[in-house]
């Protein structure tokens, strides 16, 4: 049931979206169908890091029409766009992505506000929603690891500048610093329920979380509970795919249609999880 950024949000609110950044056909299928087990909305991503590795114009197609065929609301989303990249920005509207992720939370304020103005006016025709970024969010978005053991440390988005942001920019979400990272944690992040409530408060968009793999199922509810409506997890399946892999008990097997049913699986237990916990069910 193809939809956009805020088709997908809305029909949950006010709990979260679950947004899942995939790598193949079959990781989607699988994310697709934990969500229509659970009866929830969700949101297929890719990630720009990875758009021409996985030969995205060759593959949307296949993703485009498994999210129509879906029985839930289901939009594909493009992330981490940079500020430069506003020519793969309109590919993949062009290719049929019904949501867009601009970050320039790494420029100046005023030159965040710029660019992200231009992909809002760049989506509308289309009908495909805008998420923006304000805030230090660290580690790389696509690699499955963090160099900066002190997230908390950085920056959280400040309320009063979210509010010009979003009046600014039109953004349909925002992702914002609130002590996450992007990858796997080197310890316990700590995640500033304040920051989440006072944004919430002072804008009326909703609000995204990057960075949830590690972070406890208690501490994502809550967030959740003070205004976030997306959440992002990808991490998290990489780390499973990749358990898989180095499993030893196959090393005699050469069944690997088996293998990648066996991975599929996996993907699609752990992201219904995911989903029932944004959902807070």
């Amino acid at each position: 049931m193809k939809s956009n950024l805020t088709g997908v949000i809305d029909a949950l609110s006010p709990a979260a979206v679950g947004s899942f950044n995939t790598l193949e056909p079959e990781m989607a299928q699988a994310v697709l169908e934990a969500a229509e087990e659970q009866n929830i909305p969700v949101i297929i991503g890719v990630a720009t890091r990875h758009y021409r590795a996985i030969r995205t114009p060759l593959l949307a197609p296949a993703l485009v029409r498994a999210i129509e065929q879906a029985s839930v609301p289901a939009a594909l989303h493009l992330d981490h766009a940079a500020p430069d990249e506003l020519n793969l920005i309109r590919e993949a509207l062009d290719l049929g992505f019904t949501s867009i992720m601009i970050d320039g939370s790494r420029l100046p304020f005023e030159e965040n506000v710029e660019i992200t103005a231009r992909v809002v006016e760049m989506a509308r025709p289309y009908g495909a929603g805008v998420e923006g970024e304000l805030g230090g969010i660290a580690g790389e978005e696509g690699v499955a690891d963090t160099d900066d053991d002190t997230p908390e440390l950085l920056p959280y988005t400040d309320a009063a500048e979210a509010s010009r942001f979003v009046a600014q920019t039109g953004v349909d979400a925002l992702a914002i610093a609130v002590g996450t990272a992007h990858g796997i944690y080197k310890q316990t992040p700590h995640i500033s329920n304040e920051t989440i409530e006072k944004v919430a408060a002072a804008v009326n968009v909703p609000l995204v979380m990057h960075g949830a793999t590690g972070v406890s199922d208690a501490a994502i509810q809550a967030a959740v509970r003070g205004g976030i409506r997306k959440i992002n997890y990808f991490s998290g399946l990489l780390q499973s795919a990749m358990d898989h892999v180095r499993d030893g008990s196959r090393r005699q097997d050469n069944d690997y249609l088996g293998f990648r049913q066996g991975m599929a699986e996996r993907w699609r237990q752990l992201a219904g999880e995911q989903m029932r916990l944004y959902a807070l069910r």
